[in-house]
């Protein structure tokens, strides 16, 4: 993991001063599913979120070949996000650490905040508190980034960086964008600094040396409430009836045009980048996914019958993890389980094609105890790995067979 100490120090302060915990994807995104999603899983639960949750919130999804797996939504993107729980906040964070994640760092710690303290009402779920949340994190995060420069270059290429995304934002048209509208704050920011002195600034924002980061979480956030755009406003930009203040960032956006095309042009690079390592990291674990699929030998019928109940199993994977149907095996083959309404026409078919599938293999071992009492296990998805662990079992006893054979023919 490639993470500079000194942001590592940085997270621990922010944790120490809001209980807050953070994990890296580079830890939870390895060849090693299983143990990956057992460090997620464990992280969810000390903040007080539940399984049934992690399911339901798409957190995780049940694997081929028995556990579950993390859904890598913000890795390849060098996103994050903050997971509020009962008890604490917890982020995962990317870990491969380059400038613009170091924004994406300090972002989600701006969340941390707005969790612990309620600042702007985060606890209100609509779209104007969103954007306003959003803007203050990412004013949070370039005031640390202007605040945290070792001298007057590297503080002119923060503010250079920071009015550079600003304005690729604008000029991609994107239409997540108008949650993230922060240019106009982080420019009222940086005419702040400049009016107090950045070294002024660096001291009024200190303590011992070290940021204080809840202080600059509420100057912030008083920056968002003067200088944001007002509900009413929001609403119009949304709508594409551009305000005033609206027009004069998209004229300035034209102006700087070449800008924002050479950060977005370094950004897809990177992500370039990102997406290799991903995807080479995605195909060792689909190569050992293939080794856990390869079928028993049949030799015998509980090995045969395993065989069966694994081919269900992926079948109900596929339904889950493709299209989030979470079939009950049981009413599936006594014909009683509905195709959910809010699927489109190709969806249906595939779903009553899977449900055909589970039916016949079925049909074919209704009668074997065996397979009955594994296909009540598949059917419970906290209990289907029984099932695979057998057939680990089955596997591993296969081996110690064949190297016992051959001891025997060597001598």
């Amino acid at each position: 993991m490639i993470i500079e100490q000194n942001i590592l120090q940085d997270l621990e302060d922010i944790c120490a001063q809001t209980k807050a915990r953070y994990l890296m994807y580079d830890a939870i995104h390895t060849e090693n599913y299983e143990q990956d999603s057992e460090l997620f899983v464990r992280a969810m639960l000390r903040i007080g979120m539940h399984y049934d949750e992690l399911f339901e919130k798409e957190f995780i999804v049940p694997e081929y070949g028995g556990g579950f797996c993390i859904k890598h939504k913000d890795e390849i993107s060098s996103g994050g996000y903050t997971q509020e729980g009962n008890k604490r906040c917890l982020m995962v964070l990317p870990g491969y650490v380059e400038d613009r994640e170091k924004q994406t760092i300090y972002h989600e710690a701006a969340h941390v905040y707005q969790y612990k303290y309620n600042i702007l009402d985060v606890t209100k779920d609509d779209d104007y508190t969103i954007y306003q949340t959003e803007v203050h994190a990412n004013v949070f995060s370039a005031m640390v980034s202007l605040l945290k420069a070792k001298n007057v270059l590297e503080y002119k290429k923060e503010q250079l960086s920071r009015f550079a995304e600003g304005i690729a934002n604008v000029n991609e048209k994107d239409e997540t964008f108008y949650y993230y509208t922060s240019l106009p704050v982080e420019l009222e920011l940086m005419k702040e600094i400049r009016r107090k002195g950045r070294q002024k600034t660096l001291d009024e924002f200190s303590k011992h040396g070290i940021l204080d980061y809840k202080k600059i979480a509420f100057y912030t956030a008083q920056l968002v409430k003067r200088y944001c755009y007002s509900k009413e406003e929001f609403e119009k930009i949304k709508k594409e009836e551009f305000v005033p203040t609206y027009e004069r960032l998209k004229r300035k956006a034209r102006a700087y045009r070449l800008l924002g095309k050479v950060y977005l042009f370094k950004k897809n690079k990177y992500y370039e980048k990102k997406i290799n390592r991903h995807y080479k990291i995605d195909l060792k674990r689909i190569e050992k996914l293939k080794e856990k699929m390869n079928p028993l030998p049949e030799n015998s019928e509980e090995n045969k019958a395993i065989n069966a109940l694994c081919k269900i199993d992926n079948i109900q994977i596929t339904l889950v993890q493709g299209m989030g149907v979470f079939p009950d095996l049981e009413m599936v083959v006594a014909d009683e389980e509905e195709i959910p309404e809010r699927l489109k026409q190709e969806e249906k078919e595939k779903v009553k094609d899977a449900f055909e599938k589970i039916k016949e293999i079925y049909q074919e071992w209704k009668d074997n105890a065996f397979f009955q009492t594994y296909f009540k296990k598949i059917n419970n998805l906290g209990q289907r790995d029984e099932l695979w662990a057998l057939k680990e079992q089955k596997k591993k006893e296969i081996v110690r067979k064949n190297f016992a054979l051959g001891l025997t023919n060597e001598r």
